[in-house]
């Protein structure tokens, strides 16, 4: 089934103030976006907030935590973990938003029978051809859907668009890539995002590509550093392997735990040398942040990459 208004909401009054929040299993991180002109300043730093298992519990543990910092906004953009969606990538004809529809739905049919449990989904045009449309489509469980909802509602917030986090990366990537001559003709765009639950590598290209990383962050913190060495080798690995059948980008963005353990991406950019650059993805260059604090936000480019989206559309 079609859920509309859920992954995209078109708004119908232009936004000065933003929240993103980043939903996962046992935390959630908050962010802030206020646009002043054609800039965005942060009226409170993000955050990250431990959650319990019970929703109603975890619910208002964030509410508490939203009001601590003052934080009167009712309407949020929010995602859930990349591990329950699955993405797909269409090559379809130009043909009318009905038509458009129809096709999508015949093409993704196998996939929504191959997920247990109800589905939804939503799609974008992420390109196009003289005669083509290169289409991503988001396909996400309900129950997911429902449980994010339950979380959002005992925190007194509105979820005005579920997404995806990997979309929230892509769009973020997106921005700074564009802002930066030397990124701007990379033809590919190559995210990797170590976090606590779930790390992984978003490839696109007219087409997308999720690899999950097998990366463990509190037994990171926990091992010796010969043993912490072994892991990042491990890491390489799985990056050399996905790359065998993909054409490499010439530059990687790095998101997430890379702030927490920079070590990982120096120790990482010496074993790839010139194959590719790793390069920060950073909220306060892509979005052209008013920001002077030294702590870097590429921690919290997920829940910043969903606040922008109130913004995306604005062309003041």
């Amino acid at each position: 089934m079609k859920l509309s208004n859920i992954f995209r909401l078109p708004f119908t009054s232009k936004e000065k103030v933003s929240l993103g929040i980043q939903l996962d299993k046992n935390f959630a991180r908050v962010a802030v976006l206020e646009k002043e002109g054609k800039d965005f300043i942060l009226p409170v730093m993000p955050f990250e907030v431990d959650l319990p298992e019970d929703t109603e519990q975890a619910g208002l543990i964030l509410r508490d935590q939203l009001d601590k910092r003052d934080i009167k906004i009712k309407n949020a953009v929010v995602s859930i973990p990349i591990g329950s969606t699955l993405y797909k990538t269409l090559k379809l004809p130009k043909l009318s938003p009905q038509e458009l529809e129809e096709a999508v739905e015949w093409n993704i049919r196998e996939d929504i029978k191959s997920l247990k449990g109800s589905t939804v989904y939503d799609y974008d045009i992420i390109s196009e051809d003289e005669n083509v449309y290169h289409i991503i489509v988001v396909i996400a469980k309900i129950d997911e859907i429902e449980e994010a909802k339950e979380i959002l509602y005992y925190a007194g917030i509105t979820p005005d668009i579920i997404d995806s986090e990997g979309i929230a990366l892509i769009n973020l990537a997106n921005l700074q890539k564009e802002k930066d001559p030397a990124l701007k003709e990379e033809n590919n765009l190559c995210i990797l995002h170590l976090d606590y639950n779930e790390s992984y590598l978003v490839f696109l290209h007219n087409t997308i590509f999720v690899q999950t990383l097998n990366f463990d962050a509190k037994k990171y913190e926990e091992v010796n550093p010969n043993e912490k060495e072994k892991i990042v080798d491990k890491l390489i690995k799985e990056i050399n392997y996905f790359f065998l059948t993909i054409s490499e980008p010439r530059s990687i963005f790095t998101s997430g735990l890379f702030v927490k353990f920079p070590e990982i991406q120096a120790y990482m950019q010496l074993k790839f040398s010139t194959r590719f650059a790793l390069i920060e993805l950073d909220p306060v260059k892509a979005l052209n942040l008013e920001y002077e604090g030294k702590k870097s936000l590429s921690l919290y480019s997920v829940p910043l990459g969903l606040a922008y989206r109130r913004f995306e559309d604005d062309k003041d």
